[in-house]
């Protein structure tokens, strides 16, 4: 049987008990900093066997601001998996509320329940890429990474960094929150579109951003030219793996996005991390011969959805 759980501590009992505990996403508290307290509500679902003892879990939060419920952390997340065995999936599917999304599962998690359940395949029809780089495979040196590159387009990529660098950057790495840094740069950039001229948006990198420094998980990096702070990269560090959550520069300078990318993929190498993730979406990741980790993304009922309010 599947009941609900709605009480937070109960919810965090029953995380600590599924969570392999591995990523940066199996951790509670990296998690609830993208819990949204105002608008997100817990609607856990248990699997309990005959015995009543849980067995599996499906980390539910009714996001009351977009009519729609979604896995605890929300959208950002990327690769994850759903606690429960393959078998119970049909239970589960049914105890799904309408407007149920699950965004970026592993999908070699979801070929195996498709192999057994096909009858789910129109719900699963939404792919993206996490992309990713293991810098042991060029020796940590990303120089190296670019000889895997065409001459042509190592040579490009050479001269726009050598540019860039013409404006003598001031790199500074460090620990410090630089989140409404990062707000202030992709509003500057885009203006009445960007996402976080919704509070809510920039409250919620606040909370992340937050918990990371409180919990020594957070690398930093300012570049400044002419005097100004005019980019920003704010990386989760867990388990021996970086994550570029949040990275933005100021478009006025020609090929500062790339310089801000590339200091972050060359810092992965002098911690010897091994892996550095930059999640999914934009084609400029594949350009740079990112590795990409297939995603699914499971929807009931199928897409096309509605547009969100607002």
């Amino acid at each position: 049987m599947i009941r609900i759980e709605t009480d937070i501590e109960e919810c965090r009992r029953l995380w600590a008990l599924f969570s392999p505990q591995q990523d940066a996403w199996d951790d509670w508290s990296v998690m609830f900093a993208f819990h949204d307290p105002d608008n997100h509500r817990f609607s856990f679902l248990v699997h309990e066997n005959d015995d009543g003892q849980p067995d599996g879990l499906v980390p539910l939060v009714e996001d009351t601001k977009q009519n729609r419920f979604t896995a605890f952390g929300g959208s950002y997340p990327d690769g994850r998996i759903l606690w429960l065995q393959y078998h119970d999936f049909p239970e589960f599917f049914e105890a799904f509320p309408e407007m149920t999304v699950l965004f970026d599962l592993r999908q070699s998690w979801v070929d195996g329940l498709l192999q057994l359940f096909p009858q789910f395949e129109a719900n699963f029809s939404e792919h993206d890429l996490r992309y990713y780089l293991v810098p042991s495979e060029f020796e940590f040196d990303f120089d190296k990474h670019l000889d895997t590159f065409s001459a042509d387009k190592k040579q490009k990529f050479l001269y726009d960094l050598r540019n860039i660098r013409k404006r003598e950057p001031r790199l500074h790495w460090g620990n410090d929150n630089e989140a409404d840094l990062f707000i202030e740069l992709v509003n500057r950039n885009f203006g009445a579109e960007s996402d976080y001229v919704d509070a809510d948006n920039a409250n919620e990198v606040r909370r992340i951003i937050n918990e990371l420094e409180r919990s020594g998980r957070l690398k930093s990096l300012t570049i400044e030219i002419d005097g100004k702070r005019q980019a920003v990269a704010q990386t989760l560090f867990h388990g021996n793996k970086m994550v570029a959550l949040y990275a933005a520069s100021n478009n006025d300078y020609n090929n500062l996005g790339k310089l801000l990318n590339v200091e972050s993929i060359q810092e992965a190498c002098r911690l010897r991390a091994d892996e550095i993730s930059f999640m999914t979406g934009m084609q400029w990741k594949a350009n740079w011969k990112m590795k990409g980790e297939p995603c699914v993304t499971m929807r009931k009922p199928p897409a096309p959805w509605p547009a969100p309010p607002g």
